[in-house]
This record gives C-alpha cells, sequence and structure tokens, in this order.
C-alpha cells in the first residue's frame, strides 16, 4: 500500500485500536494522526484524549511516517475535523480518512487505492466511500456505481478535490430550490436535506460532513460507492457524538469486495440515490430480496 492515511482520533483507547489495527495491516508509509482536545466540563476526559494518542503512536511497528496534529482546546466536531481533513490535504496530494469508530474490511484500503489511481484525473469524481446501504444490491455492472451520496464512515478523496470544501455552505439557502431540482431530488429528499443543512447552519448540528456533502452538490460532483459494505461503524452507544442508536447504516457490517473492476458508466441513477435515502437516512425495513439478487450480489462479496 502505497497511499496516506488520516486517522482521526478523541477519547475511546480501546475503539480507536481496534481501527488501529486495521490500519496496522494496511501498513501506509505515511500516517496522518489528529486529535481534538478534551472538553473542560468532562471528567478525566483529557487523561482518556492522551492515552489514546499515546498508544496509537507507541504502536506502530511498521517503517512509516507520522506526522500529529493535536488540539490542546475543544474545538468539538465540525470545526476540529474539518480542519484535520485541511491539514491532512495540505500534506498529501490524495489520501484515506479514517475515524476512531469506523472499522475497515482489509479490502478497503485496496479499493480506495485502486480508485484514487483511476480517477485521479477526472474532476468530476470528488469522493470515494467505502460504504454500501443497498440492502446487499448490486447496481451496475462493476465493482462500484456513482452516486451522489458521500457517505464518509471510511473514504478517499484528493486535495482537488477537498480544496473546493465550503464551510460556510455559500448560496444555502437561497439557491437551494433550483440546486435541488438540478440534482433531481425527490420532494421527500430534498426537503430532508434543506432541514439537515439548515440546522447546521444554526448550530444546532455540529458537524463537518453535511458541509461536504453540499460542497459536492453546489460542484456536480460524482461519489464512487463499493457494492459492498466495506467499512462498519462500531462506534455506537451513549458515548458516541451522532450514532447513539443503531439504525439500517449501523447494522451494515463491513465486508470483503472481490474484484474491482470498473462499471461501463458513472451515470448517477436517481433510482438508486433514492433507494439510498429511504433505507439509510429514512430507515425504513429493507425490502426482500429475489434469488437472482442474491446471486448477484455474491459474485462481489466473500463473508
Amino acid at each position: 500500500m502505497n497511499t496516506p492515511v488520516l486517522l482521526l482520533i478523541f477519547n475511546r483507547p480501546s475503539l480507536t485500536m481496534k481501527v488501529f489495527e486495521a490500519v496496522r495491516a494496511a501498513k501506509p508509509p505515511r500516517l496522518f494522526i489528529a486529535a481534538d482536545g478534551p472538553r473542560l466540563h468532562m471528567p478525566r476526559e483529557a487523561d482518556m484524549c492522551f492515552a489514546t494518542r499515546a498508544l496509537v503512536e507507541a504502536a506502530v511497528d511498521w517503517p512509516c511516517e507520522i506526522k500529529t496534529f493535536y488540539r490542546s482546546d475543544n474545538l468539538g466536531c465540525q470545526k476540529a475535523v474539518g480542519s484535520a481533513i485541511s491539514w491532512f490535504f495540505s500534506e498529501v496530494e490524495e489520501g484515506i480518512v479514517l475515524e476512531d469508530d469506523t472499522f475497515p474490511d482489509g479490502s478497503f484500503f485496496t479499493f480506495c487505492e485502486t480508485l484514487l489511481e483511476r480517477h485521479r484525473c477526472d474532476e468530476k469524481v470528488m469522493h470515494i466511500s467505502g460504504n454500501n446501504y443497498q440492502g446487499k444490491r448490486v447496481r451496475g455492472d462493476g465493482a462500484y456505481y456513482a452516486s451522489q451520496f458521500a457517505h464518509s464512515w471510511g473514504w478517499a478523496t484528493w486535495a482537488r478535490a477537498w480544496k473546493k470544501y465550503d464551510p460556510e455552505m455559500s448560496g444555502f439557502p437561497q439557491d437551494w430550490d433550483d440546486l435541488s431540482k438540478s440534482l433531481n431530488y425527490s420532494h421527500a429528499r430534498a426537503d430532508w436535506w434543506k432541514q439537515s443543512l439548515q440546522a447546521t447552519i444554526e448550530g444546532k448540528i455540529n458537524t463537518w460532513d453535511w458541509q461536504w456533502h453540499y460542497t459536492i452538490m453546489k460542484n456536480k460532483g460524482v461519489c464512487l460507492l463499493p457494492q459492498v459494505n466495506l467499512v462498519q461503524n462500531i462506534g455506537v452507544g451513549w458515548h458516541a457524538t451522532h450514532t447513539v442508536r443503531h439504525t439500517n447504516t449501523t447494522r451494515t457490517k463491513a465486508r470483503k469486495l472481490m474484484p474491482c473492476n470498473a462499471p461501463s458508466s458513472l451515470r448517477i441513477m436517481p433510482e438508486w440515490d433514492e433507494f439510498d435515502f429511504q433505507h439509510s437516512v429514512m430507515n425504513k425495513r429493507y425490502p426482500w430480496r429475489s434469488l437472482k439478487e442474491r446471486i448477484e450480489y455474491c459474485r462481489f462479496c466473500i463473508g
């Protein structure tokens, strides 16, 4: 493996080390570690933050360049994560991003590295995701397909794409109706995004990734999603910032993707994304799969 990795950590040493073991098995030549500072009102959080940092650094036992970006003060998810990713892409031209609760299958690293090289010069491709929430259904004829969803529980991109990151979400909400129509969003999907983006601007949702979604929307960017889910969120519970309870997405296990053949087209299919929206966002129960769908899925998946 030749691709740099950014590992975003905080205050969960045991969870972090589980994810780190997957990184360790991949042996990236350059490892970037970023961490927000402890919250002053949380007893013992400083100890947990410093212990997590020390454990990760001490466990690097392969030839590797290590760079760290540790905050002393707590900035919160939006500013800390967004600035850490910007720091990462000021140092590298392309790379993989993992958080302390995103546990990848080993094939995730190969998938990202292959697609980073394959689509390096394709300006319209802005995001490579390790996630698939199609309920074990194959979309298209390749090992991945084009989507408007920038699922980010394990992902990769290029500095050329991240430089467009717009944390202020300029143009929202005044341009939203025209933008959502141009993206062929359903009424329900457009309304959900409008409410979510508005809550983010107002500070009711403290996150960095809705702004990245919006950046990709504005630029009519393409996201590449694997046919098989490659990364599982293992941080569900009271200690999590956002994933406090299980949903369809958190229940989707990480599996191994077989061949990484390119699809014949990178055309975005609205019906595939609408299915994603209904089941990953609205958390509707997945419908039963036909025998044909089950057999087709097995072409790409092990485990």
